[in-house]
């Protein structure tokens, strides 16, 4: 079997020290943002009456993780090209790969009309109304992400051996 060659574009190292602090802070952001969608979920269940305004709130965190999910990944498959490790050489960045998209995918397709029935359902206690929506349990997207990334993050920091095969 042959080693998977790796395409690597030689780049200044100002350009490369510029893509690390992108993505560092891409996932940095994306952390935050989960630890914050977090409390906005789990504040109402110990004060109830958080519940409106947190879930107002929520849905305004879409568009900043997505963006962060985005930024993190055009970043990281940046490094990939421009480093040593290469995009896919070592499992340990495979994998750090598969974690972003497959969290970018699941906020784009499960959390975000999540986010957005807890919008509504805010709007509605806000108006004195009756919720017509059912709001998802949206305590597990915050766990589920911030376990996810602090996984990669340990991965990108410990850089186990071990390159896969062609």
């Amino acid at each position: 079997m042959t080693a998977v060659t790796s395409v690597r574009v030689p780049v200044p190292r100002a350009a490369r020290s510029t893509l690390l602090v992108v993505h560092l802070v891409a996932i940095a952001a994306w952390i935050g943002l989960d630890v914050a969608l977090g409390l906005l979920v789990l504040v109402p269940m110990a004060a109830p009456e958080w519940t409106t305004v947190c879930y107002q709130v929520l849905p305004l965190l879409f568009w900043p993780l997505l963006t962060a999910g985005m930024l993190s990944a055009l970043s990281g498959v940046a490094l990939g090209l421009v480093t040593r490790w290469g995009l896919v050489r070592h499992w340990w960045v495979a994998i750090k790969l598969v974690i972003n998209l497959v969290l970018i995918v699941l906020v784009a397709l499960l959390l975000g009309p999540g986010l957005d029935a807890a919008g509504e359902f805010g709007r509605a206690l806000a108006a004195g109304e009756v919720p017509a929506v059912e709001v998802p349990r949206l305590y597990m997207p915050p766990i589920v992400s911030t376990t996810a990334l602090v996984v990669a993050t340990v991965l990108s920091v410990v850089k186990p051996k071990g390159r896969l095969r062609a």
